[in-house]
């Protein structure tokens, strides 16, 4: 891990998209994918990324005159597929999992630069 020091727009810049650990002035720690920095914030876990190039391109959409048909097979009430995965909050095994499924926030954080002790990258 390496240190990020000063925290800035022009430090930072090289990181976009790479997990940072941040500690906190109060001595709580966060982790998360480093979005961007604008107006004294840092941003994590933001999925909406800035339009790079505003030209369009025109595509020639081609239809098809001739259809297929697909007959369905029905599946008889006894016979049963294995899918390979666990339902929500079970284990591969069908017990649950102990304590629940792991809970969190999934939305976009921001996080006022003044309120950051430390961060670190990979």
């Amino acid at each position: 891990m390496q240190p990020i020091h000063p925290i800035t727009d022009k430090t930072c810049r090289s990181l976009y998209g790479k997990p940072v650990l941040i500690f906190f002035n109060d001595g709580s720690e966060i982790y998360g994918i480093l979005s961007r920095i604008e107006k004294n914030k840092l941003i994590l876990n933001d999925d909406a990324t800035p339009k790079l190039s505003t030209t369009t391109k025109k595509t020639k959409k081609t239809i098809s005159k001739s259809k297929t048909v697909k007959s369905k097979q029905a599946k008889s009430p006894n016979q049963t597929s294995f899918s390979g995965t666990a339902d929500e909050g079970y284990s591969s095994f069908g017990l649950p999992l102990f304590g629940g499924v792991a809970s969190g926030y999934q939305g976009a954080i921001d996080i006022q630069l003044e309120n950051i002790a430390a961060m670190f990258s990979e």
